[in-house]
């Protein structure tokens, strides 16, 4: 089962028998309708109304992006929802102890893997002296003796600042950046990063529809309209493993070039040009299916390690027990 992005402008796709034929100014090309777990549309694309009925049988779910990644909404099949589930997630809301619990796995994790992830680069790149990755270190044990979320939200911010002013000094000259910049991405980095957040969170999205959670409960994000606060708990670990580390590969090897990005002169953001996030997409794919090999010598890819994430998050509210999950963590 994979996810299909669609972002070549014009492409519109059909049913056609017990496969999807994809129509494009390149040509055609038909896939097994098994195969389509979930669709990612950029605009200008489009699905037939026989598609969208296919879809919504089979519970494939379909999210809406434009060019520059920003999102505008899904189609949501009706048998991902269990509201007996989603009772329980919603009363865990009110319990400290739970949220807590859960908060300092997330975000102890999260800081773990920035440390890690600085350290692996550094050893390709000795010339370059970092500054924090000490204080970074301090910081994620500051997390785990903690027992206040409003602590570890300041522990948190403290450690990305740390995090990314280490991270910019291991990029190649003309990609470094000044800190982190979200809506919009101010520099070429930054908007790899934040394309590369916005696919890492729909595809949790995604994993939450076919698990029959709720996106907008989240445990250590804060619940407000039109966010989906469980999604973003979920990537923090995530961040830096999937993302970060490699959006810093694709600069360092020269993927991608200043050249390759756009400025909107109704916001100042930086955004990559529409034909070159085709490849970035191609690249994310591939990179979320990439096998590799834990501890035990067993095979796995990070999306399968995404959904063992998420059935540990579903055992933890299930037996109202948030010591059972247990973050990703990388050696």
């Amino acid at each position: 089962m994979g996810i299909l992005y669609l972002n070549n402008e014009g492409t519109v796709v059909r049913k056609d028998g017990g496969r999807y034929l994809i129509e494009s100014k390149s040509g055609e090309l038909s896939i097994p309708i098994e195969q389509v777990s979930a669709v990612i549309l950029i605009s200008g694309t489009h699905l037939t109304e026989a598609v969208v009925t296919e879809m919504l049988k089979r519970g494939t779910s379909v999210t809406y992006l434009s060019s520059r990644g920003q999102y505008y909404g899904r189609l949501e099949p009706i048998q991902s929802i269990d509201a007996d589930r989603q009772l329980k997630q919603a009363r865990l809301l009110d319990n400290d102890e739970f949220c807590t619990t859960l908060t300092k796995e997330f975000i102890s994790a999260k800081i773990h893997n920035s440390y890690v992830i600085l350290k692996w680069f550094n050893r390709h790149h000795p010339d370059v002296i970092l500054k924090n990755v000490d204080d970074i270190k301090i910081l994620e044990n500051k997390v785990v003796s903690s027992n206040e979320i409003e602590s570890i939200r300041g522990f948190e911010g403290v450690a990305a600042k740390l995090y990314f002013e280490d991270l910019s000094r291991l990029c190649r000259p003309d990609f470094r950046f000044s800190g982190r910049s979200r809506q919009p991405p101010k520099d070429p980095f930054n908007s790899l990063l934040s394309y590369g957040y916005t696919l890492l969170m729909y595809e949790f999205y995604t994993l939450f529809s076919i698990h029959s959670l709720n996106p907008y409960f989240g445990f250590f994000h804060k619940t407000k309209r039109g966010h989906p606060a469980l999604a973003s708990d979920m990537m923090e670990e995530w961040r830096p493993v999937l993302i970060d580390s490699y959006v810093l590969h694709l600069a360092n090897k020269n993927t991608f070039k200043p050249v390759d990005f756009e400025t909107n002169h109704a916001d100042g953001g930086v955004y990559l040009n529409r034909e070159q996030s085709k490849i970035f997409l191609k690249k994310y794919e591939e990179r979320v299916l990439s096998q590799k090999t834990n501890d035990k010598g067993e095979a796995f890819n990070y999306r399968n390690q995404m959904e063992n994430q998420i059935r540990l998050i579903i055992r933890a509210i299930e037996e109202k027990d948030a010591s059972i999950y247990k973050a990703y963590r990388i050696n």
